[in-house]
């Protein structure tokens, strides 16, 4: 399931095949369940969209979508990078959704080159997401 998913793209097939032998990383919603909960700081998962849609909203303006996110998004990549945030947004599934998921202890397991890796990858995520922002907010403000 990993295949064709470009945050993936970087890992070797041995990382890859370490990553899924490391407990329940894979993770099944269905349409309407919430994957990730504004406002929650019990848990930093990290989850990678295998199959399925999702989409990403503020609690206090159900209606107002955010985002829609495909096979292949990211979520979660803040609080799983700076443990003790809350979570910034929910995120609902649309439909079936497989996905991915990490755990920050599991991540500790790793050697320090892969953990490296993959904080590389998610601060570009997070920088394109800043730079998505940036020009939206430029086109509202005219």
């Amino acid at each position: 399931m990993m295949e064709g998913i470009p945050f993936f793209d970087a890992f070797s097939e041995q990382e890859k095949q370490r990553l899924a032998e490391r407990g329940h990383c894979f993770e099944s919603f269905k349409d309407g369940d919430v994957i990730i909960q504004e406002g929650d700081m019990g848990d930093s998962d990290l989850f990678v969209i295998l199959t399925g849609s999702a989409y990403v909203r503020k609690d206090d303006y159900p209606d107002n979508i955010i985002a829609y996110l495909e096979a292949g998004a990211i979520i979660g990549e803040a609080a799983f990078l700076v443990g003790g945030r809350r979570r910034m947004a929910s995120v609902i599934a649309q439909g079936d959704v497989n996905v991915f998921k990490i755990d920050r202890t599991t991540m500790e397991q790793f050697d320090c080159s892969f953990q490296l890796k993959v904080t590389r990858l998610l601060v570009v995520i997070i920088v394109e997401r800043l730079e998505k922002m940036n020009e939206a907010l430029a086109e509202l403000m005219g």
